[in-house]
């Protein structure tokens, strides 16, 4: 936005705008690392919208000038990912990968985040997840240490903390759900999962502003346990298994009943567990 330009009236922006943090230039030159992920396709598809220049760094092969072949692990790709960037939207993670964890999520940020300091970036957007530093779960080891290399303020920073996706519920079910007739879920965990087409909005908007460090936490509309996730999933499916319980002796299982992993003051997602489903699930003519 130039000097002396209002923003557009509240009325005509659309519902999630936040003009809290709109406060970036009108076009930007951004990178978004897993750009190919569940969140990162919901980011790079809401900036274009929005009118900025996206550069996707993905390990898988892709065309065109707005696409780059990269690995963290490896730093392959990296610098000429960086070139000419504004700010990086950081949703890159090795989630499902435990040996690549370091690598990737800590190790991986560093050496991202030291080209992106010689390149010039002005701005590192990390999205990261609710009750990380609260529970035993391994994964979150790294994404704490990650935060911390985020931290360190080698690119001017922001974090956003978020809840589970739903994609990742669903997915969670589904394993669970292996055996022939049953469907076994810890009936006392506890969610509030979101929508990544909803994080990814924030996510754009927090982008395409200046750096604020810590930001507040982004929930899902609904606090649930599993068991009534795990009801609500087996209908949308049409599933006749049987749901039972099942007791897992871990401290993080633990921990996930206590609701270490929730922020039910912040309450920011708009679409529902049961919309996701119906969404994913439910036949189209």
């Amino acid at each position: 936005m130039r000097a002396g330009e209002s923003r557009p009236e509240e009325a005509s922006l659309p519902v999630w705008w936040d003009s809290r943090f709109q406060d970036g230039p009108d076009h930007m030159k951004i990178l978004v690392t897993g750009g190919t992920g569940t969140l990162g396709r919901d980011v790079v598809q809401t900036l274009r919208e929005a009118g900025h220049e996206v550069r996707v760094l993905s390990r898988k092969p892709g065309a065109g000038a707005d696409w780059v072949q990269g690995d963290l692990t490896t730093v392959a790709g990296l610098d000429r990912a960086v070139i000419g960037i504004d700010a990086i939207v950081h949703a890159a993670s090795a989630t499902v990968q435990p040996l690549r964890w370091r690598a990737t999520d800590v190790v991986g940020t560093r050496r991202l985040l030291a080209l992106a300091r010689e390149a010039g970036v002005r701005h590192v957007a990390f999205i990261s997840i609710v009750g990380i530093d609260a529970t035993a779960y391994p994964y979150y080891r790294y994404k704490v240490a990650a935060e911390a290399v985020v931290r360190e303020n080698m690119v001017p920073w922001s974090i956003l903390r978020a809840t589970q996706f739903h994609t990742l519920i669903d997915a969670f079910l589904s394993a669970f759900s292996t055996l022939p007739g049953l469907a076994t879920v810890p009936f006392k965990w506890q969610f509030q999962p979101v929508d990544p087409g909803d994080v990814a909005k924030r996510l754009a908007m927090i982008a395409t502003g200046e750096p604020r460090g810590m930001l507040p936490e982004f929930g899902g509309p609904e606090v649930r346990d599993f068991k009534s996730l795990a009801v609500s999933w087996l209908k949308a499916r049409d599933s006749g298994k049987r749901l039972v319980n099942l007791p897992l002796p871990f401290k993080f299982s633990r921990q996930f009943g206590e609701g270490r992993l929730l922020c039910p003051d912040h309450r920011d997602g708009t679409t529902t567990f049961e919309q996701y489903l119906e969404r994913r699930y439910a036949p189209h003519p």
